[in-house]
């Protein structure tokens, strides 16, 4: 008997909590799969950026979300500063120009929030350069100087043309080590496990979200997917803590996961909706501040029910 499609626009096909599913090892209970580019324009399922949740929701647009985020990612580390602009602490960057790949995009909400609500940085006394088509997103009293779409924000940053940039990726010059630029937290890691520690926010890039339309006609999808992205997440773990793990060039790569499930517990990357209570609600209050929404929404209305009431982690 021939199963369902299920036409699933990937994101990124390649990071380890997906390729288990993508490449065939992990099978989706009753569907066949079809992996689609990321500029699929006819699918059922992607992998949504979590701060588009928010307004989706609160516009009543036709999706549903299962509690899965193959991507998350601390974004204390991906704001980088010119040498040159006297910028030493977060609050430095009150009075400074600060650029952003999009003002809605996750990696600039997820920093912006932390800036505001754990730094206490005014983010109305910062000058932000991003693309202009974000311009009716910003909320009133926000400084907001518009650049081209796909701007290269790195050479801007070299230059000193900006201050700072808040990016979804590291910067080439920080690769390359240019002298000229460095992170804003030199010891980002002990700073970014101080923020977990005392806030328990995991900010969440991805979700893994459906038509509503397609869940209406596929009721058992949600669940089907859920299963199946747990079962990844544990080859990827395995992957890494197994034994001489030749495929990696991290020596100490077993190390580091126990030392993150010594800090975050052992479930730290869950797929469901209570462990992860903290994020969500900081997810839509931060949404709310800068703009993305006019009201703060219930996260609650982000997921499909049955996705969320299923049990497991």
């Amino acid at each position: 008997m021939t199963q369902p499609a299920l036409r699933f626009r990937y994101h990124e096909p390649d990071i380890d909590t997906n390729r288990p599913i993508v490449e065939g090892q992990v099978k989706i209970e009753g569907f066949d799969l079809q992996v689609l580019p990321n500029d699929a324009e006819d699918y059922d399922v992607w992998e949504a950026g979590s701060t588009s949740l928010p307004p989706t929701v609160e516009a009543g647009n036709p999706e549903l979300s299962i509690p899965v985020w193959p991507n998350r990612k601390f974004r204390l580390s991906y704001i980088f500063v010119n040498q040159a602009a006297g910028i030493e602490e977060p609050i430095d960057l009150e009075g400074k120009k600060v650029g952003l790949a999009a003002w809605t995009n996750p990696a600039g909400v997820w920093a912006k929030g932390a800036l505001q609500n754990y730094y206490e940085v005014d983010l109305t006394k910062i000058t932000w350069f991003a693309a202009g088509a974000t311009q009716n997103k910003v909320p009133d009293g926000f400084r907001f100087q518009p650049i081209a779409k796909r701007a290269d924000l790195d050479p801007m940053l070299v230059s000193g043309e900006l201050d700072a940039v808040i990016e979804p990726n590291v910067l080439p010059s920080i690769t390359k080590r240019d002298p000229r630029v460095r992170r804003l937290f030199r010891d980002y890691k002990s700073e970014e496990q101080k923020y977990w520690r005392e806030t328990g926010i995991f900010p969440i890039s991805h979700v893994v979200t459906l038509k509503r339309a397609f869940v209406q006609q596929h009721p058992d999808a949600p669940i089907a997917l859920l299963k199946a992205y747990r079962e990844a997440r544990e080859i990827a773990f395995n992957r890494v803590q197994g034994s001489d793990p030749e495929y990696l060039i991290m020596t100490w790569a077993s190390a580091l996961i126990d030392e993150q499930r010594a800090l975050m517990g052992d479930n730290y990357w869950s797929y469901n909706v209570a462990d992860n209570r903290p994020t969500l609600e900081a997810l839509t209050r931060f949404c709310h501040q800068q703009g993305l929404t006019d009201a703060q929404v219930n996260y609650e209305r982000f997921f499909d029910p049955d996705a969320a009431a299923f049990p497991g982690w």
